[in-house]
């Protein structure tokens, strides 16, 4: 079921210091920033006017962009946003549709179902652990 770990998630009140304490202070390497606006977050999270800026980080010795990698969350707005600190950890699968179903069956609450992404590279989902700990669920798409 579970390819490989992806990323944890951290919530940050200030990108700016965050990055400044991850990437000159401790030496993690910027991969990508990206800005996620629109309908596509908005489904994935099931919240109105979602804006929000991730950052996805590396270690020094580590091959650029590979897993296992941290995210820097830095919420613009739903008005009430996720608390600082971590927030979720993510896996690659291999069939998510297939995960969904298995998991919902088995009694794991979904956030929405599998959505694919704008860039049709991947679709994802977020479930909840029994302590309500949010994971995420990617299945990198081949081929298109």
């Amino acid at each position: 079921m579970i390819k490989n770990f992806r990323h944890v998630s951290i919530v940050v009140k200030d990108l700016e210091r965050a990055l400044r304490f991850y990437r000159d202070i401790m030496g993690l390497k910027v991969f990508k920033i990206v800005s996620l606006q629109g309908s596509y977050p908005e489904a994935v999270f099931n919240k109105k006017r979602v804006r929000l800026i991730y950052v996805k980080m590396y270690a020094p010795n580590q091959c650029k962009g590979s897993s296992p990698l941290l995210e820097l969350h830095y919420w613009i707005s739903p008005r009430r946003l996720p608390k600082a600190g971590y927030n979720h950890i993510s896996f690659t699968v291999k069939n998510i549709d297939y995960v969904y179903r298995r998991l919902r069956k088995l009694g794991v609450r979904f956030i929405s179902k599998p959505i694919e992404a704008p860039d049709k590279k991947s679709k994802i989902c977020f479930g909840y652990d029994p302590d309500r700990n949010l994971i995420e669920f990617v299945e990198e798409i081949r081929g298109r």
